[in-house]
């Protein structure tokens, strides 16, 4: 494999970045018309960045579970169990974690209902055999009202300067992009790694072409509310060669 050459997995779908071979960027770093960037953000100007930004590291950093939640081993109530298995759907709420929550609460919750909790926690988890199936159930409920963002089609870095290929530029990277209801990102940042910030701007760059299906409220399989929402890029990213 050639270096620098970046295989990104994102969700369901995946996104090939190609690095040039060419020895100079000129302005390739530089935000497309109409975006600003700074540091490890870049967004379209009007949006509002004070929610395309939002910090997605937990539950407790959305909004949607106290930061002192924790599951206890004698008496575990309903209410912990509810938690519990929002915690364990951690990734999707990354996607819309106040549509997300809505939904768990209209639809899953009532799935829940039922479970024998006696015995229920080991080692300050829930018991696999009982997480695994009611977070299915949970999941599957939400997923009949909910489709997330998909990511599609692919984009390509055409040039990066032979300095910015090094070691600091290498190992994994992970993006966040949000995506509006038409289904173009209109916001992008480096969550995750980081090098020098004209290679991450090279990289939010890139992402800014992707090509996303929207989010959406459906019934039956059909989106009946396209909504805005976000997605994730993991990035590995190779040394380069001696």
């Amino acid at each position: 494999m050639s270096a620098p050459r970046l295989l990104v997995a994102a969700l369901t779908g995946c996104l090939l970045f190609l690095a040039g071979c060419g020895g100079g960027g000129g302005n390739s770093a530089a935000p497309p018309s109409g975006w600003q960037l700074s540091e490890n953000r870049m967004w379209k100007e009007g949006v509002d960045t004070s929610e395309v930004f939002r910090n997605m590291e937990n539950l407790s950093s959305m909004g949607v579970l106290e930061e002192d939640f924790a599951l206890s081993s004698s008496g575990l109530s309903p209410d912990q169990f509810k938690k519990g298995i929002k915690q364990s759907l951690e990734k999707l709420y990354r996607s819309n974690p106040s549509v997300i929550d809505s939904l768990f609460e209209e639809h899953a919750a009532s799935t829940l209902e039922g479970a024998d909790l006696s015995n229920a926690v080991e080692g300050g988890q829930l018991k696999p055999k009982l997480l695994t199936e009611y977070k299915k159930q949970a999941f599957e409920a939400i997923k009949a009202h909910y489709r997330q963002p998909h990511l599609q089609g692919n984009a390509s870095i055409k040039s990066i300067p032979d300095s910015l290929r090094t070691e600091e530029n290498s190992g994994r990277f992970e993006l966040q992009v949000h995506v509006d209801a038409s289904g173009n990102v209109d916001a992008v940042s480096v969550i995750g790694g980081g090098g020098h910030p004209t290679f991450n701007a090279l990289l939010m760059k890139a992402a800014t072409r992707t090509s996303w299906q929207e989010g959406c409220l459906q019934e039956n399989d059909k989106c009946t509310k396209a909504i805005p929402g976000w997605g994730r890029i993991p990035l590995s990213i190779p040394a380069p060669r001696n």
